[in-house]
């Protein structure tokens, strides 16, 4: 089983439009094959807070594809001025992890 992590910190006071931006990415995910489960986890703070965003995989190569498939969708809003989200975004981290 692969495991992808993203951790995001943000401004607490986009809280709401943060956890809107994330919400999409389970129904995105469900659509693919080795998709099998994906949760979000929320550390609220007074100033700034962190979601951690943990999808689990059947192998890093389905991971693959769906990731670059989100990476375009990305690239689109950047382009349309819709911003996906990235715009409340103040730290990212990621991590890969293969269960063993």
């Amino acid at each position: 089983m692969h495991i992808e992590t993203v951790s995001i910190e943000f401004e607490t006071e986009n809280k709401e439009k943060m956890l809107q931006s994330v919400a999409h990415h389970r129904e995105e995910m469900a659509e693919f094959e080795g998709f099998l489960g994906y949760e979000v986890w929320l550390k609220e703070g007074v100033r700034k807070s962190t979601v951690m965003n943990v999808s689990r995989w059947a192998s890093k190569e389905q991971f693959t594809v769906w990731m670059k498939q989100h990476r375009d969708f990305h690239r689109k809003m950047k382009r349309t001025g819709g911003g996906g989200g990235s715009e409340l975004v103040v730290t990212r981290q990621t991590g890969s992890y293969e269960m063993i």
